[in-house]
C-alpha cells in the first residue's frame, strides 16, 4: 500500500534552510516538511557559535567580504559573497522578529540589532557574530519550529526519509515531457511502517544538511549522511568542490570516542591551544595565532599530534573571566562537567573532527540547481560563498539568505504539469543475514575516510580509498536493488555516493588549497586550480 500526497512545496530537511523556506512559501501554497527523525534532529540545532553579519559600526561589508574570501583561499565568488553578507543584518532581524532570543548587551527586551552582543571567531577581523549563549542554533530552531507548528499551511512529517527524487528516471513515459531533468517531488519512506509514499510537489527544496558521518570522528548528529547530495547526484545534478571538507579544530576528545563541539567562540574569548606539555604552538603557524582560520588550526594540531604521537592537545580557557566563561558557554560547561572537567580550572582535551562540507549540490544564491523545480539551500548546497574553506559562523548566514531568496523566486508561482507517477517498486523480502554483513561497510567507510581522506592527504592513499569505496558502493547498491528498502540501507548507499565524490574531487585537485591539503603538492596553484571542481 502507498499513498500519494499532493503539495505545492516539498521541503526535505528541517534545519534553518528548510524551515525558513517553508515559512515563506507557505504564503503561496501548501507545504510539507519531511524530516528523518524529529524537527530538532539537524545540524542547525547543534550550532553553538552563532551567525555572522556586519552589526557593529566599526565593521563593514568590505571587511566581512575580505575575511570570507581570504578564509576560502580566494576560491569563493565575490559577487555571491557580497550579496550574502549584505542580506545578513536584515535577515537576523527577521529571526529576532520570529522570536529568536539572541544574547543582548543588557537584559532589556530591546530587540534592535544595535543591542545584540557580538563575539569574534577565527578568521574574522571584527566582532560580528551574533549568538545565543553557546546554543545559537537551538534558539533559532525553537523560534522556527514554533512558527511552523502554528502555520496552517505547513504539514510536518517526522520519522521519514527521502529515498529518491521523482524525475524522468522513474517515469519512462515522461521522456520528452520536458527537456532536461525535472523534479516532481520524492519517494518518501515512513521509517515506522516501512511504507513508501509519493510526495508530489510543484517545487522541492533540498535542505538535508551535510555528510560528516562519512568520517568516523565527526561533530555531526548521526542523521548527517549526505542524503540530499547523493539523491541529487543520482538524479543527474552536478556536485561542486566536494574535496573541501572542513575539520573543526576543537572537538572534545575522550578515550571512548564520544565527542561534541567546543565552539570556536571559546578561542574568540581568549582560550589558548597548548600541547600536553603546556607549550603553545599556533604562533608558529599563522600570524593570527589561536584565531587563525579553521583549516590552518586543524592542520597545525594534526601536524603537532602526529609529530608527538599523541591523540589530543589542550584548549586552555582558565585565564578567561570565570563568570563570562560560564555565562557565555553554559552548554559546553554542562557537557564538560559530565566528564569531570571544570573548564575554569582544567584544560579541555581537543582534537580535530570532520565538521562541515564547503562543497555540495551546485546551486545559485537563489537555490536553483541543474534540475528543474529543485532548490537546494544550506550545507547540502554549494553556492560559491565558502570557496575552499568556510569562515566561522558563515554557515547559518548562508542557509538563511539562500533559503529566503529561494522562497522569493518568481518560479514558485508557476503552475506545473505532472506526468503519471508510478508507485515505488517495493520488494517483499529483506535478507537480514546478508545485511548484517554488509552493514559493517558503514563503519569501514568511516574508518577509510578518516584515515586516507582526512586533513592531510596523499594521491597514493586517495587512490587506495577510491578502490575500497567503489567495492563498498557496489556491495551496498546491489543489496539495495534486490531487497525491500530500509532507512539504514538508503543512508549507507548515500554515504558511499558522497564518499566517492569527495575522493574523486580530491584526486582532481592536484594542489593544496583551503581544507584540501595534498602532501604531494603542498603549495597553491592559482594558474591551474583557481576554479571549482565539478562532478
Amino acid at each position: 500500500m502507498h499513498t500519494v500526497k499532493d503539495f505545492d512545496f516539498l521541503v526535505i530537511g528541517s534545519g534553518i534552510a528548510g524551515l525558513v523556506y517553508a515559512l515563506e512559501v507557505s504564503k503561496l501554497g501548501k507545504v510539507a516538511v519531511v524530516t528523518k527523525r524529529s524537527l530538532y534532529d539537524c545540524n542547525t540545532d547543534y550550532a553553538q557559535g552563532g551567525i555572522a553579519a556586519v552589526l557593529d559600526e566599526a565593521d563593514s561589508f568590505e571587511h566581512h567580504l575580505r575575511d570570507t574570501y581570504i578564509a576560502g583561499a580566494e576560491l569563493g565568488k565575490k559577487q555571491v559573497i557580497e550579496r550574502v553578507i549584505k542580506e545578513g543584518p536584515k535577515l537576523i532581524q527577521y529571526l529576532i522578529d520570529l522570536g529568536t532570543d539572541f544574547t543582548r548587551l543588557d537584559n532589556s527586551y530591546d530587540k534592535r540589532l544595535e543591542n545584540l552582543s557580538l563575539t569574534r571567531e577565527g578568521g574574522h577581523s571584527h566582532r560580528r557574530v551574533a549568538y545565543a549563549a553557546d546554543s545559537t542554533g537551538h534558539q533559532i530552531m525553537e523560534a522556527l519550529i514554533h512558527n511552523c507548528r502554528i502555520n496552517g499551511n505547513i504539514e510536518i512529517y517526522e520519522n521519514r526519509i527521502a529515498i529518491d527524487l521523482i524525475t524522468q528516471h522513474h517515469i519512462p513515459q515522461a521522456e520528452g515531457f520536458l527537456p532536461g531533468i525535472t523534479c516532481w517531488g520524492a519517494y518518501i519512506l515512513d521509517t515506522t511502517t516501512n511504507q513508501v509514499d509519493i510526495f508530489r510537489a510543484r517545487k522541492t527544496m533540498m535542505a538535508t544538511g551535510g555528510a560528516a558521518q562519512i568520517y568516523s570522528h565527526n561533530t555531526n548528529p548521526d542523521i548527517a549522511t549526505g542524503d540530499g547530495m547523493a539523491m541529487a547526484r543520482l538524479a543527474g545534478a552536478r556536485l561542486a568542490n566536494m574535496e573541501f571538507v572542513q575539520f573543526h579544530p576543537t572537538a572534545f576528545w575522550s578515550p571512548d570516542g564520544e565527542t561534541f563541539l567546543i565552539s570556536e567562540a571559546v578561542r574568540g574569548e581568549g582560550a589558548i591551544l597548548r600541547l600536553t606539555d603546556g607549550s603553545t604552538f599556533m604562533e608558529r603557524y599563522h600570524e593570527l595565532g589561536n584565531l587563525a582560520p579553521r583549516d590552518i588550526v586543524s592542520r597545525a594540531i594534526d601536524a603537532e599530534l602526529k609529530r608527538r604521537g599523541e591523540k589530543y592537545c589542550w584548549l586552555d580557557a582558565r585565564d578567561i573571566d570565570h563568570d563570562v566563561l560560564r555565562r557565555h558557554f553554559p552548554y559546553i560547561d554542562g557537557r564538560l562537567r559530565e566528564y569531570g572537567i571544570d573548564f575554569t580550572k582544567d584544560p579541555i582535551p581537543v582534537a580535530p573532527a570532520a565538521h562541515y562540507f564547503c562543497g555540495g549540490v551546485l546551486s545559485t544564491i537563489d537555490g536553483l540547481t541543474d534540475i528543474r523545480n529543485l532548490f537546494a539551500a544550506g550545507e547540502v548546497a554549494c553556492t560559491g560563498l565558502h570557496g575552499a574553506n568556510r569562515l566561522a559562523s558563515n554557515s547559518l548566514l548562508e542557509a538563511l539568505v539562500v533559503a529566503w531568496h529561494a522562497a522569493k523566486h518568481p518560479s514558485n508561482s508557476e503552475p506545473v504539469d505532472f506526468p503519471p507517477i508510478p508507485p515505488w517498486h517495493q520488494l517483499e523480502d529483506f535478507n537480514e543475514n546478508e545485511w548484517v554483513i554488509i552493514s559493517h561497510n558503514r563503519e569501514i567507510l568511516g574508518t577509510i575516510m578518516h584515515g586516507y581522506v582526512g586533513i592531510r592527504r596523499s594521491r597514493r592513499l586517495l587512490k587506495y580509498a577510491l578502490s575500497r569505496l567503489e567495492n563498498i558502493y557496489n556491495e551496498v547498491n546491489n543489496f539495495y536493488q534486490h531487497n525491500a528498502v530500509r532507512k539504514e540501507v538508503v543512508e549507507t548507499r548515500n554515504m558511499a555516493v558522497v564518499a566517492l565524490a569527495v575522493i574523486r574531487s580530491a584526486l582532481m585537485r592536484k594542489e593544496s588549497r583551503g581544507a584540501h591539503f595534498l602532501i604531494d603538492a603542498p603549495e597553491r596553484d592559482d594558474l591551474k586550480y583557481k576554479l571549482d571542481t565539478i562532478i
